[in-house]
């Protein structure tokens, strides 16, 4: 959506151009790119749960992801490579999306924003499962979004129901696909890969759902839903995470529920409790906190490519483990 914006913009250039252009200037910030996702991703909460409130997850996520596909279909990729890719990341982002509108039946908007980006502190694990290693500042800020994240889904009395239960499983989904992300994304144009993800999880929505038979709220969300945090936040996501490893972008994605809460607040009358708006605080700290340090100390480390910043970090904990054998 935002590559088509952008070509008729530059007098109707073609698409590949303008996906170029839009992709240079995220790589110059993709910090900022992801803080400015993360706002339009913590918007659907909201709209997910107004429209799933009479109750039909399978609909609005099938229409949605069809929407996304559409939107992307003039950057669909002609190398197998990149389909083999994209079919990958699609099936990690059908169960995320699906699971969470799965959860939204019964929970709250808040609370399942909160529960789902858990994947902060999951996504440094499946990393170490899958032998890189991240920082200690990496993991310190981790820490400090999951405590905030406690605070958060627990600023008052209630039951735990079954739709926090698909939350958390959403948030396996979610932190799965931020780490195989950053390793296929890697040399592959970003909206080509981007639209074979959003075909891919159209047609497993699709198979989920059968034909569906949209109320009028659902084809509404859909479409806003599809075009925006689905179709234009996958290509800059996918673009912006060629330039940060994946435990540092999940971080920056801690503020999507930081941004549900404002959306839940204005939108659904939702409001959070003392103890919640200090948890609140810590994920902001805990999100803004490495790019404001490295900006700050080394402002060349926020251009680095992630593996560059996987061999720094390396680098910075093999000498930390070396200084103290010395010692």
């Amino acid at each position: 959506m935002l590559v088509l914006l952008l070509s008729l913009g530059h007098g109707l250039a073609p698409p590949q151009d303008a996906s170029r252009v839009l992709e240079r200037a995220v790589s110059r910030s993709p910090y900022a790119t992801l803080v400015g996702v993360t706002a339009i991703w913590g918007s659907q909460h909201s709209v997910i749960r107004w429209a799933v409130g009479e109750g039909d997850p399978e609909a609005l996520t099938a229409l949605r992801f069809s929407v996304a596909a559409a939107c992307l279909a003039p950057f669909a990729p002609r190398d197998p490579e990149t389909w083999r890719a994209g079919a990958e990341l699609g099936v990690w982002s059908f169960l995320g999306f699906a699971l969470q509108a799965v959860g939204l039946e019964t929970t709250t908007a808040t609370r399942s924003a909160f529960l789902l980006y858990l994947n902060v502190k999951l996504v440094p694990v499946v990393g170490l499962a899958r032998g890189k290693r991240a920082s200690i500042g990496v993991w310190a800020s981790a820490a400090c979004a999951l405590c905030g994240t406690t605070l958060l889904t627990t600023d008052r009395v209630g039951a735990f129901v079954v739709g926090d239960a698909w939350s958390l499983a959403a948030a396996v989904a979610s932190a799965i696909f931020i780490v195989r992300l950053e390793d296929l994304a890697k040399g592959k144009d970003s909206a080509e890969l981007a639209a074979a993800t959003a075909a891919t999880t159209a047609l497993l929505a699709l198979l989920w759902s059968g034909p569906p038979e949209p109320t009028p709220d659902v084809l509404l969300a859909s479409v806003y839903l599809g075009a925006f945090p689905s179709a234009a936040c996958g290509f800059l996501q996918t673009a912006a995470q060629k330039y940060l490893s994946a435990p540092r972008a999940a971080v920056v994605y801690a503020l999507d529920p930081l941004w549900a809460y404002f959306f839940a607040y204005i939108l659904l009358g939702e409001t959070l409790q003392p103890r919640a708006a200090f948890g609140a605080t810590l994920v902001a700290i805990a999100a803004l906190g490495p790019p404001v340090a490295a900006a700050i100390t080394d402002p060349r480390r926020l251009q680095q490519p992630a593996d560059d910043v996987y061999a720094d970090e390396t680098r910075e904990i093999k000498n930390a483990t070396d200084k103290g054998t010395e010692s």
